[in-house]
């Protein structure tokens, strides 16, 4: 990049999906995935509005609790041919897309040797993993697995949020708000999990990104020292270092909320992300207005445009 060049933008969190990964019909009627699926599974017209939104390049996923139930195992076979196309989908677009392989880390040994062969035979930039899958979090035993093996690659670990049975019924009436304050809970309820059971100390070279819904968890932050401090059941490190493992995106680009993140984590730990094409795309212009607005230096503007993605994604990065 040249001096006079501004930075690149990239959009880590964004979604495709193929309707040939589907053991059921397409979403239809009036939610909110359901509007977005035309766009959802066609990466041409994706490419086509980015290029409108000045979007340089977006990080591909596809949760697995997006196509089945949250309380569902994807087989295997299945998970394997969803990153063959994520692959051959950013071999096709390589100065546009990056690509997380879709793991079920619920299905121990077998989900970190498709991690292995995910990132090391088709280069994928990272895995994508849901935040819980019937009852269980992922402090579970049977995620170990998959975190040791991301620890030694050192490969960074998109926790996507699920719509947890129960609470998304009972919240429903809130419409797509409702939705989200669930999946954020059961997010958050995931992460502190993770932090107060060590481990994210015990896997040091996890790089975990969290989406914005699941900010909950940074709000806890002066309480986990609390407990920390009077040893409320909290292993490992102080959770002000644990922290430091994580990442966490602008979905919803509320500029109150990003200086709440920046304030806990630092801009070096703030990712574009946007969830799009389920929530709405982020043009250019609006995304440096919000930056200009959140007084970042020039070298930390840079960063959250592009940079920090770039560096948790270096191996891919061209």
């Amino acid at each position: 990049m040249h001096s006079q060049d501004p930075p690149r933008l990239i959009d880590f969190h964004s979604h495709y999906y193929d309707e040939g990964w589907l053991p059921l019909p397409a979403p239809q009627g009036s939610s909110r995935i359901a509007r977005a699926w035309p766009l959802l599974t066609d990466i041409n017209a994706q490419l086509a509005a980015m290029d409108v939104a000045g979007i340089d390049a977006k990080v591909v996923s596809a949760p697995a609790s997006t196509i089945v139930s949250p309380v569902e195992q994807l087989p295997m076979i299945l998970i394997e041919r969803i990153n063959d196309q994520i692959a051959a989908l950013v071999a096709r677009y390589p100065q546009r897309l990056f690509g997380l392989a879709t793991i079920d880390a619920f299905q121990g040994k077998a989900a970190a040797r498709e991690v292995v062969r995910a990132i090391k035979e088709l280069q994928l930039s990272g895995i994508c993993i849901d935040c819980s899958q019937g009852g269980h979090y992922l402090d579970a035993p049977q995620v170990r697995p998959v975190f040791e093996t991301a620890s030694e690659l050192g490969i960074t670990v998109f926790i996507h949020p699920v719509s947890p049975a129960g609470l998304t019924e009972r919240l429903a009436h809130m419409g797509h708000t409702g939705t989200l304050l669930a999946r954020g809970t059961e997010h958050t309820t995931s992460i502190l999990k993770l932090l107060r059971g060590g481990i994210l100390d015990r896997y040091a070279g996890l790089k975990v990104v969290l989406p914005m819904i699941g900010a909950a968890t940074l709000i806890f932050a002066g309480i986990a020292e609390q407990e920390y401090a009077q040893d409320d059941g909290w292993k490992g490190t102080p959770p002000a270092s644990a922290r430091k493992n994580l990442y966490i995106d602008t979905m919803g680009f509320d500029l109150p909320t990003l200086r709440f993140a920046l304030d806990v984590l630092g801009p070096e730990h703030l990712l574009i992300g946007s969830d799009w094409p389920i929530m709405p795309i982020m043009s250019r212009r609006r995304i440096d207005e919000l930056l200009a607005n959140l007084n970042l230096s020039e070298e930390d503007k840079a960063a959250v445009l592009s940079g920090n993605i770039e560096r948790l994604l270096a191996s891919s990065v061209n």
